[in-house]
């Protein structure tokens, strides 16, 4: 049972670090480096997701239910099973990124590349051990030195009005992105927001239900105001032409750090990787009550449970893609599989056991076909087709159940 000791401040501190983590800045820096301060769109999906999830965090308070558990209630065990699995597949996905990210922070010090992803994959263990309490008030201080450190490599790049322009910006650079992949990315991350346990949890912990949603404000405010920080820090850098000859995107904000903060650099960095490593022990820790979900009557090994989650992700993190594109990639799959009777459970729609574990596994088996498919380059498929794909599946098998169970009450 979750012990229920965070007030408004733990909340929000947790829920900030599950999401201002090395997605949240090297990602944004990655994107910044290609399309400006279009780069902040995680950022600010994220930040706008915790206000909505502070309109759902007192009813989530009092049930006590992360999704697979609310599910499972309405639609039986093997409905409950399946939820937990897909919410593994995302989640090993947000936690790559993390792993890809720590990487290349420690990459960008000098370290070689596996002995920085055995570093990041340790790092992450104890992480993960650390009481929430405890973890709350330590994330706190590492987040505001990493943002004093980003203000001061954007002052210190003359990029202070790139900033205070960023909305204004963020939406002009907006309207001339691609608008299918920019849909699906707001899809994505927002609904991962609004229903992922790794958030979920941190409002169930709270102590009452006023800190609870005022946690999640807390939270959404705080990323609102630091969102455009790393894409500003990017942007004036460029400007600065600080980046000249940057061949790893993701290396932008760690490379900008070092020139900017002199003899400090690498105690920067080391400040910024540990509030980052902040997002990857909630990622584990909601990883393993998915794992223990699906192993239901197993109280042992949550140890050794931990260890494979984060070689999983370790394995993911060298995919090759970018930080945030790893995210997206796997939250389709669950929000193709899920979407749909998420909409169905909220509006108070019934269907069977049944029809609802062949929704699920109709969106994600044709979310991951599609996927695959342009992955592997086997055929020329966008790459925002996996999740409108998936949601076509699941409503066909929505759809067939509710006309088949028609033709039976006619003919009987």
């Amino acid at each position: 049972m979750t012990q229920r000791k965070l007030g408004a401040v733990g909340v929000g501190a947790l829920l900030v670090s599950a999401s201002y983590g090395v997605a949240f800045l090297l990602g944004s820096g990655e994107m910044a480096v290609h399309a400006g301060m279009a780069g902040s769109l995680y950022a600010i999906v994220t930040a706008l997701g915790m206000l909505a999830l502070a309109f759902a965090a007192p009813a989530l308070w009092r049930t006590r239910e992360l999704i697979w558990d609310a599910f499972g209630e309405r639609y039986g065990p093997v409905v409950r099973k399946l939820v937990a699995l897909l919410s593994l597949v995302w989640m090993s996905g947000v936690l790559a990124a993390q792993i890809h990210g720590g990487t290349a922070v420690l990459v960008a010090m000098g370290l070689p590349a596996t002995h920085a992803l055995a570093i990041i994959a340790a790092g992450l263990l104890v992480m993960s051990s650390i009481e929430l309490g405890m973890a709350a008030t330590v994330f706190v201080i590492c987040l505001l030195a990493t943002n004093i450190t980003l203000a001061h490599a954007l002052i210190s790049s003359n990029g202070l009005l790139v900033y205070l322009h960023a909305w204004p910006s963020f939406a002009s650079e907006m309207r001339g992105a691609p608008r299918a992949e920019t849909l699906m990315t707001i899809v994505a991350v927002g609904f991962m927001v609004i229903t992922g346990s790794d958030y979920q949890q941190f409002v169930i912990a709270a102590r009452r239900p006023r800190d609870a949603w005022l946690g999640c404000v807390l939270a959404g405010l705080f990323l609102m105001a630091a969102g455009f920080l790393p894409a500003a820090t990017v942007v004036a850098a460029l400007h600065a032409g600080k980046l000249f000859g940057l061949t790893d995107a993701a290396s932008a904000i760690p490379q900008i750090i070092l020139q900017t903060s002199g003899q400090i650099g690498p105690l920067c960095l080391g400040l910024i990787l540990l509030a980052a490593l902040g997002s990857g022990s909630a990622i584990a820790r909601a990883m393993a009550c998915a794992m223990e979900g699906l192993l239901r009557g197993d109280g042992h090994g949550g140890y050794r449970r931990h260890i494979l989650i984060i070689a999983i992700g370790a394995a993911i993190a060298t995919d090759g893609q970018a930080i945030v594109s790893t995210i997206v990639s796997l939250n389709v799959v669950y929000v193709a599989a899920v979407g749909l009777l998420f909409i169905l459970h909220e509006t108070g729609q019934q269907v069977t056991p049944r029809c609802a574990a062949m929704m699920l596994l109709a969106g994600a088996g044709v979310s991951l076909l599609v996927a695959a498919i342009h992955w592997t380059s086997f055929a020329d498929v966008a790459s925002w087709l996996p999740l409108p794909a998936g949601l076509f599946a699941s409503a066909c098998m929505l759809l067939t159940r509710q006309i088949t169970l028609g033709i039976k009450r006619v003919r009987s």
